[in-house]
């Protein structure tokens, strides 16, 4: 169940990463205060018979000191035709009659191509100077929504100018004469459907549009019926432009990014496999198998060791009585007991703890904010954590599963994958998540630390029995009884092992449900009462002890981090052609 919900998870967040380009769409080109005024703005569109276009506009463009050109965007997506792309190539530009340098480069996913006319490393002369921006789209009539078989919809100034047009000549060349029925629509402003002062039909295949002052950001759109069929578009695509930034614009790259994620996802299966293990049966068991110890038992089961497992060998080790556990306030004091003599009765996982002491007889205390008992137990709590692993290696009940570590690293880099491909897109493409996404969301259980190993046949039969013990001490009484008559004595000595199980107060439950009386307290919780505490006192001791040993490392590590530095219709505004410019 925890896998699924993992694996739901990941799949989820992977799903906003790919999608996340989509939601962030903009239907309006760049916006910018301008300080250049447009005086003169003609254009010539001439449209052949197979529906190519072909256009030369010159502007006319009154500079302020400071300006290095001027910038010209077009838009690739057509609202009246969703799936086409309005790619412009075969792009030149002259300024005052002479070749002028500019760069391209795409915006927003890929839907704006820019143009940069001019030269960075140059300054324009203030002044008017005059532009021809000339180019080429392919396919750009369409069938037509009205009684027209075909037509043209088109911004004869797109709606992206950001300066102001003191005056404007628009011609356009048709490839068969303009139906009567509808007429020609003409209209200036977004939204609107009229507003051109002039419109004149020459030999009904040529019209010439007229314009007085336009405000910045506003489209001259027109719509003329022709009664010819419809050629077939230019670059056309499955998805309508918002899907661009995901989808890409060519549908044999998708199918190659599809079939490339879906390799990864289950290459990403096939090593989480490798290193996954199916639960055993847990048959019941009342005590606990020979020769392990609290922190052993919770490493074959779990697979990991912790502070919690260092805790319960301290209470074993106590039990046993290798060392006495007394508390004074915030403060807990470990003193050997029994010698070398002790320590020898016990398993060699818990028997580790003893260098904390310093030798037979010695003495630890620690103490809440302590920095030099945290030292010592941060220390100490990691060999205990490493010689716990080999315990487990080397008695042949562990051994190394799948990539180990390196399927580690490989889930994090994929995931770095998925925030690079799909957040920023790089590609602009953001489907290209999928193929580090999928091996991450099906290789998420090797970022576990029990990934790295897996059980043996020793280790599985290891497991199944320690998990039936766990079983009794965790599972109500209503499920599995325990019988305390006679032998009162085993609650508290599987204390320790409920403790390292993470099911202390369950196990304290079942006492007092069996017996009906409050449960007994183990000799060596010195200080701790059950008629002052009722009940509570292990998870109560343990929890003091636990965050005494955190509050220790914690103090620690902060001198640590501080001595290191820290660290349909007709509208204008609607049709293809869309775009604009600006200034820089």
């Amino acid at each position: 169940m925890k896998r699924l919900a993992v694996t739901l998870a990941g799949l989820v967040v992977l799903a906003i990463a790919v999608l996340w380009p989509a939601f962030q769409y903009s239907s309006g080109g760049p916006g910018a205060t301008e300080t250049t005024t447009i005086t003169r703005y003609l254009a010539d569109f001439t449209v052949a018979a197979n529906g190519d276009l072909t256009a030369t506009e010159t502007l006319t463009v009154e500079f302020p000191y400071g300006k290095h050109g001027i910038f010209r965007f077009f838009d690739r997506a057509d609202p009246s035709s969703p799936h086409a792309r309005r790619d412009p190539h075969d792009i030149s530009v002259t300024m005052d009659g002479a070749p002028e340098p500019f760069a391209l480069s795409t915006k927003s996913g890929g839907r704006y191509v820019v143009a940069r006319i001019g030269d960075p490393n140059v300054t324009l002369v203030p002044g008017a100077h005059t532009y021809t921006i000339a180019y080429r789209i392919d396919g750009v009539l369409e069938p037509g929504t009205d009684s027209a078989r075909t037509q043209f919809y088109w911004n004869l100034i797109p709606g992206g100018w950001a300066q102001e047009i003191d005056q404007a000549r628009l011609t356009v060349h048709l490839p068969a004469p303009i139906t009567s029925s509808p007429p020609v629509q003409c209209a200036v402003g977004a939204g609107a459907t009229t507003g051109c002062s002039r419109v004149v039909t020459e030999g009904r295949q040529n019209l010439v549009v007229t314009t007085g002052p336009l405000a910045p950001r506003t489209p001259v759109t027109i719509k003329a019926g022709l009664p010819i069929p419809t050629p077939p578009a230019g670059t056309t695509i499955p998805w309508s432009a918002r899907w661009d930034p995901v989808l890409g614009d060519s549908v044999p790259a998708l199918v190659v990014v599809l079939l490339l994620a879906a390799v990864s996802g289950a290459v990403g299966a096939l090593v989480a496999h490798s290193a996954h293990e199916r639960q055993p049966a847990y048959p019941l068991q009342y005590a606990p198998p020979d020769g392990v110890g609290p922190a052993e038992a919770m490493y074959v089961v779990t697979e990991t060791v912790d502070n919690q497992a260092f805790v319960a060998s301290l209470l074993w080790a106590a039990q046993q009585g290798a060392i006495d556990l007394t508390r004074d306030g915030d403060t807990w004091t470990i003193t050997d007991k029994a010698g070398e003599a002790g320590w020898a009765k016990l398993d060699p996982v818990t028997a580790a703890v003893a260098p904390l002491l310093g030798g037979p007889g010695g003495t630890f205390r620690a103490s809440r904010g302590d920095v030099t008992s945290g030292k010592a137990l941060q220390s100490r709590i990691a060999q205990f954590e490493a010689e716990t692993r080999d315990w487990g290696k080397q008695n042949g009940y562990l051994t190394r599963a799948g990539l180990g570590a390196a399927g580690t690293l490989l889930t994090v880099g994929a995931l770095f994958g998925v925030v690079a491909f799909g957040f920023f897109n790089w590609f602009g493409m953001s489907v290209t998540a999928l193929i580090p996404g999928l091996f991450a969301v099906a290789a998420l259980p090797l970022l576990l630390p029990s990934s790295r190993t897996k059980r043996t046949a020793a280790g599985r039969d290891l497991w199944s029995r320690l998990g039936g013990f766990r079983r009794v001490l965790s599972t109500p009484s209503s499920k599995e009884r325990f019988d305390f008559a006679g032998r009162q004595e085993l609650y508290t000595a599987y204390i320790p092992w409920a403790v390292a199980f993470g099911c202390a107060d369950e196990w304290a439950k079942k006492y007092r449900t069996e017996v009906g009386t409050e449960p007994p307290v183990p000799a060596y919780f010195a200080g701790y009462y059950a008629g002052d505490h009722t009940g509570n006192y292990v998870n109560q001791m343990v929890g003091d002890f636990s965050s005494t040993v955190a509050s220790s490392i914690s103090a620690y590590q902060a001198t640590q981090s501080h001595s290191s530095g820290g660290g349909g219709g007709f509208s204008g505004g609607g049709g293809g052609g869309g775009g604009g410019g600006g200034s820089w």
